[in-house]
């Protein structure tokens, strides 16, 4: 695993860290944010079956994902993207591909906690879940955990192998901001490293109008400078 970030800290070496971070919290919400866009990859890149609404997927992957790669910042990161859905507090009509932001929240805590009750008792304390929550989620959580874990099993990159497959695009406006987040772009692009990928994948630090996404055509998860700006607004207090 050394070996894989030394090759992708070359990407992004001659980046002085000279400009300010963001807020703790808005980089843990980032990261889920990611992981959900590299669900979305996983799935058409290795033409794994939608047996179901495909955000859905995507975001019990980014959990399990986030949970799996990033143990020590699980907790951390799960608890940001779902504040971060509450203050979205979004409800989609009947025909939407996107659930509820408080359901969504509601989710990926259950989820986790669901993985490790013992572990994340904590978590659940915070969330005034119940006793019938926590026992629905600590039944539910094991198969979506062991699911996701023989699905990715073949897809894991061999530890030793170097990674040439993942890299990052930052836009010029975007520059200065890139230079103070160094390590947060690290650990996606070390988390997304973690997929044996057929072809390139970049991420994409871009300056638009709107949230992120996963663009087949050139294989790039973006993120947009608009959805950053919200997510300090929604978490930086």
């Amino acid at each position: 695993m050394l070996r894989m970030l030394k090759a992708l800290l070359l990407t992004i070496s001659a980046i002085p860290a000279t400009a300010q971070q963001l807020p703790e919290p808005v980089g843990h919400a980032l990261l889920h944010v990611i992981a959900h866009e590299a669900g979305h990859a996983v799935l058409r890149e290795f033409d794994l079956p939608v047996l179901g609404p495909e955000e859905d997927i995507a975001e019990d992957f980014a959990t399990v994902f986030v949970y799996l790669t990033l143990p020590d910042q699980a907790e951390a990161i799960v608890e940001a993207r779902a504040a971060q859905h509450r203050a979205d507090g979004a409800t989609p009509g009947p025909f939407s591909a996107y659930r509820a932001d408080a359901q969504l929240a509601g989710r990926m805590i259950c989820l986790l906690y669901g993985f490790d009750p013992d572990r994340f008792n904590a978590l659940a304390d915070r969330h005034d879940m119940d006793s019938d929550a926590r026992d629905t989620c600590a039944d539910l959580a094991p198969e979506v955990l062991r699911s996701w874990r023989r699905t990715l099993a073949p897809l894991w990159i061999d530890p030793e192998a170097r990674v040439t497959e993942v890299g990052f695009r930052v836009d010029p406006a975007l520059q200065v901001q890139a230079e103070g987040n160094r390590e947060l772009i690290n650990t996606a692009l070390g988390v997304l490293a973690r997929i044996d990928w057929h072809s390139r994948v970049t991420l994409n630090f871009a300056q638009c109008d709107g949230t992120a996404g996963w663009r087949r055509n050139g294989r790039v998860i973006y993120v947009c400078s608009s959805y950053i700006d919200r997510m300090i607004g929604q978490l930086d207090r």
